[in-house]
């Protein structure tokens, strides 16, 4: 099997400056534990990745406001990505 049999084509992703309810957002429409992170708007280059576990451990459990926390205070930064 291969990647491109079961990848996401052109998947939802957020910037490093998005806040962490945009990312939640993003993941409830998507129905997805993950997001990719790409370094702009425009640059689709993947620089990180927020998932569902990180907005539970660092936000839910920590107490910092979702509304105003950015998206790159809790992601996984230079993910392993095929």
């Amino acid at each position: 099997m291969r990647c491109k049999e079961i990848m996401t084509n052109s998947p939802k992703c957020c910037v490093p400056s998005d806040t962490v309810a945009r990312a939640a957002k993003l993941m409830k429409i998507g129905d997805v534990g993950a997001v990719p992170v790409c370094k702009d708007r425009q640059d689709r280059r993947l620089v990180g990745i927020v998932t569902d576990r990180d907005l539970v451990v660092n936000i839910m459990a920590e107490g910092p406001d979702p509304n105003t926390t950015m998206v790159q205070d809790v992601m996984t930064r230079e993910p392993f990505a095929c």
